[in-house]
């Protein structure tokens, strides 16, 4: 009895033994599974399972943000087990997006913007919007407030439709509403027979001195100084910030024509190449904020975000080899003034494209109606300047990838336009 009652212990001690190596072997089996879903942002989790099919475009340490395969973007927060803690959209997050497609190699970045769509400017362009119940996008800013009897700075972008911005002022305000010269006002303390006075050098008292002395005027511009950031500090004066943005490349190819070779008096009229590298290096001896600041930097790579950052985007560096074009600085120092150059866009009131119809927001913004002048130039004739079309496959390639930075605020910017014209 005693052999058989001991055999009956060992079997069952055996069988317990061996059943919890199973158990164990399932939950490591388990266990593993659960940190492969974790390491990836598809999950089969029936809170992600609509996130599914989507490429993890950067990840954080309990952030994913997620490109979908249809181009819009989601940002969340993930716990452990893979639920969805909040959605969130700042401009922070804004910037991180946009800092990430800055840091792409140029074929995947060009590929991003107009072969995936990833700001989804086909079905914009089309009239619709791709985005149900306001459920924007993370690059989409917050809306902006309706200010009522504003007054309007214009931060003109040279060769991006600042004369067209100000004839269209013309049309629709009264000749004491706004400076004669191109919108911009004269300094009568510091130069008064210059009809610019470089607005964009003055503080926000000197500017609100100026409008008590001009109480009529209600437009000023700025074109050769950075825009001045402190606009935004300045609650007390109801300033509705406005600037027109437009290709890069093609603004670039307009003010080559423009300044190197419309209003060159050089019998010998520099290339292309030839005058972006002595442009370059003019714009080396003469601070931003200079008086002397007039035309001298429009030739600048990422001039968009030279222009939003206060002036600390770097510019190109100079070749050997002049009849080819500078080379790109994108290696130096240009996350500061890029991240200022987001938030200081992002905050503006109003953005315009100059590809694009500008009557719609216009009027919405503005109350505009007329718009017979809406395309005009300052001198000579309106020209094709696609540079697309002008330049070789390899400049062009050149060009674009030196001017990244602006190319990724420009169609960020368009899509942000579309996106509050049609949704």
């Amino acid at each position: 009895k005693s052999k058989k009652k001991k055999k009956k212990t060992n079997f069952l001690l055996f069988s317990s033994f061996f059943g919890l190596i199973v158990i164990i072997g399932i939950i490591l089996v388990l266990i593993s599974n659960n940190n492969n879903n974790n390491s990836s942002s598809i999950d089969n989790n029936s809170e992600l399972s609509r996130l599914r099919g989507k490429e993890s475009f950067f990840k954080g340490k309990k952030k994913t943000v997620l490109i979908e395969a249809n181009g819009s973007v989601e940002d969340v927060d993930v716990n452990n087990d893979n639920t969805i803690v909040q959605k969130k959209k700042n401009s922070n997050t804004i910037i991180e997006f946009l800092i990430q497609l800055a840091q792409l190699p140029l074929l995947e970045l060009q590929n991003k913007l107009e072969t995936q769509d990833i700001f989804q400017m086909n079905s914009l362009t089309e009239g619709s919007c791709p985005f149900s119940n306001n459920n924007f996008p993370i690059w989409v800013p917050a809306n902006k407030k309706k200010k009522e009897n504003a007054f309007i700075w214009y931060e003109h972008i040279s060769k991006a439709g600042g004369t067209s911005f100000c004839k269209l002022v013309e049309d629709n305000m009264l000749k004491s509403e706004y400076p004669p010269y191109y919108c911009m006002p004269r300094d009568m303390e510091y130069k008064p027979n210059d009809p610019d006075g470089r607005v964009g050098r003055w503080s926000n008292t000197k500017l609100q001195t100026y409008r008590e002395q001009h109480p009529k005027v209600r437009v000023v511009s700025n074109e050769w100084q950075p825009f001045p950031k402190e606009r935004f500090e300045d609650t007390s004066q109801n300033i509705l910030t406005v600037t027109t943005i437009r290709n890069p490349l093609d603004r670039l190819n307009s003010a080559y024509k423009f300044w190197g070779i419309l209003h060159n008096q050089n019998k010998n009229k520099p290339s292309f190449p030839l005058w972006l590298h002595r442009q370059l290096k003019r714009a080396e001896h003469v601070d931003p904020q200079s008086w002397d600041n007039m035309a001298v930097h429009i030739a600048r790579y990422n001039y968009l975000t030279w222009k939003f950052s206060n002036g600390t985007m770097p510019q190109g560096i100079s070749a050997n080899d002049e009849t080819t074009f500078p080379l790109s600085s994108s290696d130096k120092n240009w996350k500061i003034p890029f991240t200022e150059a987001i938030h200081n866009l992002s905050h503006l009131d109003l953005v315009l494209i100059l590809e694009l119809s500008q009557q719609p927001m216009l009027q919405r913004t503005l109350g505009w109606t007329n718009f017979q002048h809406a395309h005009v130039v300052p001198s000579g004739k309106i020209e094709n300047n696609h540079a697309e079309e002008t330049l070789s496959h390899d400049e062009y390639q050149h060009l674009w990838d030196a001017n990244r930075y602006d190319m990724i605020l420009y169609h960020w910017m368009k899509a942000v336009h579309l996106v509050r014209l049609q949704c």
